[in-house]
């Protein structure tokens, strides 16, 4: 199978393979060490095979639970399951051409046909698995680097496939401003489902032996989707690691299958930091004081014991337990062949570390928050804890949104659109806009709004409303407020609705009739 010149030849990409792989294994130790605490059996670092039990050396599970519970309110916050946490927008070029009469149709209208075609793109989301994986996606997350690959399926109903690939396997190439272009993995598969995965997929003679004769035989499979810039192309290529010969390849236009995000970045390194790794310090910590406090109690329960070698007790047969009949020399309380040893210790400082240890993981990882999978909280409630939320966050919900929500986006309005489910748009572009409707978007939106009050108020308070009106566009306040919280277009008034009510507020004002409605300035 030839590949496009731009590529190069399968030489040069073993090469960029090989190079990323490398700079992956740099952070095996660290990966091992964060997913054998938080992430147990999701850990293929360690040396476990499978099957085998994996949290022998974990004492304290405090931060199994509270991964879980991290996860579980990061995807409340950013990427709610059953609700539309994005919707479309027109940009703000567009904005300028209405209103400067470039377009024959109404703002209202383009708004109205946006989110239309966002909840067309919401309803396909929701109907696939995309609210187990991404909970997947979100435990990688909070490691520091979670990959998503979304997939296109045969299925109308479910025509996209979501799957949170584990971080063993996988490495990146960056482009020039940081951004993950390339993505190389590296599993094995069974013969019998090569032809399944890749449809086209070319076996070698040795390949084609293997799926006839041995269809259950692990074969080992390299896999790269690379982003060429002269075309804005991702191209798709699949070989057997040990072989000289590509045996699949795709183009995938200007959408990747593959989507990788960072919790946090340090400058120069190319996998993401997350809260977990900050917590890791503190979680092998409390796992050593834990395993101290279990011996401590062990030794307490069963005793420890002194022996004297008298010919007649054998200190290295002795065996404490109920029942048993020990052999001895001496029962002289004064000089006794068995003596048990006082230990002395004193659990309560250990106690007290351990809580506060656990309390630094919790708080690490959000679980002082409330529990969303707990009781049933009120608007408010929910209100109070994302803006906490996106206090803590901070620059990370920028980067997870630049990152992960609008790539996966893109990729479902790609797919969609290629199968004519959906109008063709433009995101990201001169046209449209995401707008995102999340909890944690919401509360930052929120504050913007909490701000413009402030200075509305502080102008009514201190010069008075005429100064209100001069300084302020009073009359689109309200449509400002309904576009920083997403309410629907149908429930806004359009600009001829709001002129229409301001006319007839100014008329029943000049005849002297009572209204509710104050004349704006210059009307």
């Amino acid at each position: 199978m030839k590949l496009p010149k731009e590529l190069g030849s399968l030489q040069d990409l073993k090469t960029r393979e090989q190079q990323a792989f490398q700079k992956m294994a740099l952070w095996h130790d660290l990966l091992d060490d964060c997913y054998e605490y938080f992430l147990p059996n999701r850990n293929l670092f360690d040396d476990f095979a499978t099957g085998q039990k994996k949290m022998d050396r974990i004492f304290d599970s405090t931060a199994i639970e509270a991964i879980q519970q991290g996860a579980s309110k990061l995807q409340e916050n950013i990427a709610p399951i059953w609700g539309n946490w994005a919707t479309f927008a027109p940009s703000v070029s567009v904005l300028n051409m209405l209103e400067s009469g470039d377009y024959d149709v109404s703002e209202e209208e383009i708004r109205a046909n946006l989110e239309q075609q966002a909840s067309i793109v919401f309803d396909y989301i929701n109907r696939s698995n995309f609210g187990t994986q991404f909970f997947e996606h979100a435990l990688d997350l909070l490691i520091g680097t979670g990959t998503l690959r979304i997939d296109e399926d045969e299925d109308e109903n479910m025509p996209i496939i979501f799957n949170a690939i584990p971080q063993k396997g996988i490495a990146f190439e960056e482009g020039p401003h940081g951004s993950i272009e390339t993505h190389w993995r590296r599993f094995t598969v069974k013969a019998r489902n090569l032809k399944r995965m890749w449809k086209g997929f070319k076996p070698s003679e040795s390949i084609k032996s293997k799926i006839e004769n041995q269809p259950d035989a692990e074969v080992e499979i390299s896999e790269g989707v690379v982003y060429m810039p002269k075309s804005k192309t991702y191209y798709g290529c699949v070989w057997v690691t040990s072989e000289d010969r590509i045996s699949w390849m795709q183009d995938f236009g200007a959408s990747s299958p593959w989507v990788t995000g960072r919790y946090s970045k340090v400058a120069g390194e190319i996998r993401g930091r997350g809260p977990a790794v900050q917590a890791l310090p503190d979680v092998r910590s409390l796992n050593k004081v834990k395993e101290f406090v279990l011996q401590k109690a062990a030794i307490d329960l069963s005793g420890m014991y002194t022996a004297t070698d008298d010919g007649v007790t054998n200190p290295y047969n002795i065996v404490i337990s109920p029942g048993v009949v020990i052999p001895v020399g001496s029962n002289n309380s004064s000089n006794p062949s068995i003596q048990r040893l006082d230990t002395g210790t004193n659990l309560q400082l250990a106690q007290f570390e351990m809580n506060e240890l656990q309390n630094s993981i919790k708080r690490a990882l959000f679980n002082d928050l409330r529990d969303p999978t707990g009781p049933v909280r009120s608007a408010t409630e929910i209100a109070i804890d994302s803006r906490e939320l996106a206090k803590r966050i901070g620059s990370a919900f920028g980067r997870l949104q630049t990152e992960v929500l609008v790539p996966i986006l893109k990729r479902v309005v790609y797919i969609l659109t290629r199968r004519g489910l959906l109008q063709p748009i433009q995101l990201d572009g001169r046209d449209i806009e995401i707008k995102f409707l999340s909890p944690l978007a919401k509360a930052q939106d929120g504050e913007d709004i909490i701000n413009v009050q402030q200075a509305v108020q502080f102008v009514l308070q201190n010069a008075g409303p005429d100064q209100a009106k001069i300084g302020f566009k009073l009359e689109d306040f309200g449509t400002w407020v309904a576009a920083k919280t997403g309410m629907p277009a149908e429930l806004v008034r359009s600009d001829t609705e709001k002129a229409q009510i301001i006319q007839a507020g100014a008329e029943a004002a000049q005849q002297g009739l009572p209204t509710s409605q104050p004349p704006v300035q210059g009307q």
